[in-house]
């Protein structure tokens, strides 16, 4: 029997040992407690992570842990329940911080009970650096479209300008020409002055400091003002909005502005006698509002680019509003997309607001 037992403390000894290699030499930090609250594994890239040492951590109060560490942990052992904390700031000596996934899950004995939790720490500063990189690249691809978009709007009215001032010495005296040249020069400069203020628009989106508001005041505003339009061409309007408020933070002006453009541009989508049908609904912490016209639809090769400046399907227009639209989302920190009705015609416009509790102190985008 103490031959068998001695084989037995021998295994269970060369299987603890054959784990803590295993644990020692992944790459991803693991650190477990058990249920009196002291850490029990503390591998070498969690030490690496925290820039804490494992002779002074294993074995000790799980207090000893940072906090953004610690209280996920702690959770785990006391509830049983696995959680995914995607951004994990975890302070580095010298006042920096490192981004780390955090994975935890509940440790537990062959009879079901709890024995405590266990994280596993990945770092995504790599991740990060891909993503500046990407956003990078996005933003000079968008700037690069941008500038050739604006060369494009504003190279049309300068050259009937242009084509003017070639002939105004010649014709000065001609009464008609100079009135024709005031008129021309006037409407082409019009254009460039709208061209600019729908690019301040668009570099400024947010409007002034977010408040609480009900989401259902601008969308009725936008209704009310483009109702004009709305019964010249004898588009049906479908909003009926419910009787409980819709809290979003926001501004109100630069949320009016949103559906204006988005109302808009399925009004000019659609032939007399459609109709646009505007929804409000909530659903897991998100306010969403869907706006459905009764047009053609978006070309499938535009979907991908429809928020994109001067990315039009129409013969007139910038092809702004709706790079303004999702400028102004992205400062409400909204989800906006587009989508064709499936197996009929028109296209739905959603966005995606964050259901927040207003602060009193104002929020500024």
């Amino acid at each position: 029997m103490a031959i068998k037992n001695a084989q037995l403390y021998e295994q269970v000894v060369l299987i603890n040992e054959y784990l803590q290699n295993i644990v020692g030499t992944i790459e991803s930090g693991v650190v477990a407690i058990n249920r009196a609250g002291h850490v029990t594994i503390f591998n070498r890239a969690a030490e690496q992570l925290t820039g804490l040492s494992v002779d002074a951590i294993l074995g000790r109060a799980i207090a000893e842990l940072p906090a953004p560490l610690r209280q996920p942990l702690v959770a785990t052992a006391e509830d049983g329940r696995a959680r995914v904390l995607a951004e994990v700031e975890l302070a580095k000596p010298g006042g920096s911080t490192l981004p780390v996934l955090c994975l935890t899950s509940p440790l537990r004995e062959p009879a079901g009970g709890l024995l405590g939790a266990v994280a596993v720490l990945s770092d995504l500063t790599a991740l990060k650096q891909l993503e500046m990189e990407q956003r990078r690249a996005e933003r000079l691809a968008y700037f690069e479209v941008l500038a050739a978009g604006i060369g494009h709007e504003i190279k049309n009215p300068l050259v009937a300008i242009k084509a003017f001032a070639q002939l105004l010495p010649r014709k000065f005296l001609d009464e008609q020409f100079r009135q024709e040249f005031a008129r021309v020069v006037g409407r082409e400069i019009g254009r460039m002055e709208h061209l600019a203020g729908r690019l301040r628009s668009l570099a400024r989106p947010g409007g002034g400091p977010h408040r609480a508001l009900d989401l259902r005041a601008p969308i009725a505003d936008a209704v009310e003002l483009l109702q004009p339009r709305l019964d010249e061409k004898g588009i049906a309007i479908r909003w009926a909005p419910g009787p409980n408020p819709c809290q979003v933070l926001g501004d109100h002006a630069a949320l009016e502005q949103l559906f204006l453009n988005l109302f808009g541009n399925a009004l000019d989508a659609m032939e007399a006698g459609g109709a646009l049908s505007v929804r409000l609904r909530s659903t897991e912490g998100r306010m969403i509002v869907e706006v459905e016209d009764t047009g053609p639809g978006i070309p499938d090769e535009f979907l991908p680019r429809i928020f994109e400046p001067f990315v039009t399907t129409k013969l007139h227009g910038s092809g702004l509003g709706l790079a303004i639209c999702a400028s102004i989302a992205n400062a409400h920190r909204a989800l906006i997309y587009a989508t064709n009705v499936p197996g009929q015609r028109g296209a739905v416009f959603t966005i995606e607001f964050p259901v927040e509790v207003a602060a009193s102190t104002p929020v500024r985008a």
